[in-house]
């Protein structure tokens, strides 16, 4: 009877779990406990896809610069879904551009960022713009976070909808 016992045992964990890479099980290239569950330590990858829309907040009469407001989702890893709020002023000459962002977390954890960027027209009114943001504190596991988000987008600038990809490392201080 023991040994009926212990191979029910098996066989119950055997097909209670996925298996990874399966052709029936989803997949995702981020997947549930990376996405949210990151703790610290040293630095960690951190990689995901945005999508946003961004609008001119204001611009003084000579068009020199524009304040621009940016508010974007994705899904990225040590966030799962996110969403991103940023605010930066564009200098028109250059395409350069200064500024802060806040990205939110699936279980309302936050990531403050300083944010540095340049955008280059390639045709118009497609832009290409990377960022560099970097990472000055949150809430929650990311209180005492460091490290630097790459993202590279590419935006319409008379729509102000654009997507991208998330790159860099993240490290929880934990």
């Amino acid at each position: 009877m023991r040994y009926v016992v212990i191979g029910l045992c098996v066989f119950a964990v055997a097909c209670g779990s996925e298996v990874p890479g399966a052709p029936t099980s989803p997949s995702s290239a981020i997947s549930g406990a990376e996405a949210t569950e990151a703790r610290g330590g040293s630095a960690l990858p951190f990689k995901g896809q945005l999508q946003s829309t961004e609008h001119v907040v204001s611009m003084p009469p000579d068009g020199s610069s524009a304040l621009r407001h940016l508010d974007g989702t994705g899904n990225a890893t040590h966030l799962g879904r996110f969403t991103l709020s940023a605010d930066f002023t564009v200098i028109t000459a250059t395409g350069n551009a200064t500024g802060t962002a806040t990205w939110t977390a699936a279980n309302g954890d936050q990531i403050h960022v300083s944010v540095v960027g340049h955008g280059d027209i390639v045709v118009f009114p497609i832009v290409t713009i990377v960022e560099t943001h970097t990472i000055t504190g949150g809430t929650g596991r990311f209180v005492d976070a460091s490290g630097t988000i790459t993202i590279e987008r590419s935006a319409n600038i008379l729509t102000g909808v654009s997507s991208g990809s998330l790159s860099g490392t993240i490290n929880l201080g934990h």
